[in-house]
């Protein structure tokens, strides 16, 4: 994972502090507080004079001079479309390393990504769409590099392996789930983001993982109240929650579960009800209840604890008295314990 950008902060006992090294703390949060508040209130910075953004990407209005920084750069665009990458990677750095302070520099740096992907290297693309996000922050190319940074995230999750010793045999899932968390927290609120947090709960979902689905779609619903795929997440949660169930011997709580989120789901959208099939769960869980009841008693049978076997079997079929569970206990009992099946 060495595309991601750590930054180590250092932390001091602020009892260790002068009064004057207070002050310049303070003075320095609140200059800091301003220009947050400025900048959140600015719009994203456009391209570059002479340049304009199209299809996620910054390209000149105007065929620049050739041996410019603005020429060499439509050059890359230009060799990027005739799939020249391994020329242009090799004028990307070039071109980074001789015009540091140049206003296109993300554009280099959007372009070098772009050939690693088309060169199918999507975890070598990272390093270059991770400076830009990191580095340029207000460029109006921040949002269409996160959506870069989505695909390939959702082509890992899809099964995109990593090379290693020239080979892709090692899985990147961790790495996806990682940088869609990043595209929600850099992107709050926004639809990317909302997509980014469906993502990780339907991978969970369809992979067979319901207790990280359960947990993902709740995380969901809680940031996006609002979301057009509420329902969805809802409906999936509760599935996820059903799915959990590992069986009569175990723990009856993920179904129970289950079942409360379907009834509050057929509350708030009756017209999907049906749908839902909230009754065949119902009843499904009738069963299970009484199967789980039945051997119980044949537990305790088995235990020779005859007293508290009779005591089950009766049990189910007063509760589950129209179930196969029912039907079993009452031939179980008469043949076992006669005298009780009389009572």
């Amino acid at each position: 994972m060495y595309w991601r950008h750590r930054f180590p902060f250092a932390y001091s006992n602020p009892t260790l502090y002068s009064a004057s090294m207070i002050k310049k703390h303070f003075l320095f949060l609140a200059v800091a507080m301003f220009w947050a508040v400025l900048g959140s209130s600015q719009a994203l910075l456009a391209a570059p004079p002479g340049w304009e953004l199209r299809n996620g990407s910054w390209v000149p209005i105007v065929p620049p001079g050739v041996d410019t920084p603005d020429g060499q750069v439509a050059q890359m665009i230009e060799d990027l479309a005739n799939n020249e990458t391994k020329k242009l990677i090799s004028d990307a750095r070039k071109w980074i390393k001789a015009n540091k302070k140049h206003p296109l520099m993300p554009q280099v740096m959007l372009l070098q990504g772009d050939a690693e992907v088309a060169r199918g290297n999507k975890y070598k693309a990272l390093y270059s769409y991770e400076d830009i996000l990191n580095n340029y922050p207000t460029s109006e190319l921040f949002p269409h590099v996160l959506e870069r940074e989505y695909n390939i995230a959702d082509a890992f999750l899809r099964g995109y392996k990593k090379k290693f010793l020239g080979l892709r045999i090692l899985s990147v899932e961790g790495d996806a789930i990682e940088l869609l968390d990043r595209i929600q927290d850099r992107q709050r609120g926004s639809p990317m983001a909302e997509r980014a947090g469906l993502r990780v709960a339907d991978y969970y979902y369809t992979n067979g993982q319901f207790r990280e689905s359960t947990d993902a779609y709740n995380d969901f619903i809680r940031r996006y109240p609002y979301s057009q795929y509420v329902r969805k997440a809802e409906m999936r949660r509760a599935e996820s929650s059903l799915a959990n169930f590992r069986g009569i011997l175990f723990d009856f709580t993920p179904l129970y579960d289950g079942r409360e989120r379907l009834a509050a789901l057929q509350e708030a959208y009756p017209q999907t009800s049906e749908s839902l099939q909230i009754r065949a769960i119902d009843d499904r869980i009738y069963q299970l209840e009484g199967k789980k009841e039945l051997e119980i008693a044949r537990y305790y049978w088995r235990a020779g604890k005859k007293h508290a076997s009779g005591y089950y079997y009766k049990r189910v079929i007063a509760n589950w008295p129209d179930t196969l569970s029912a039907d079993a206990a009452r031939k179980e009992l008469a043949l076992r314990m006669p005298q009780e099946a009389n009572k």
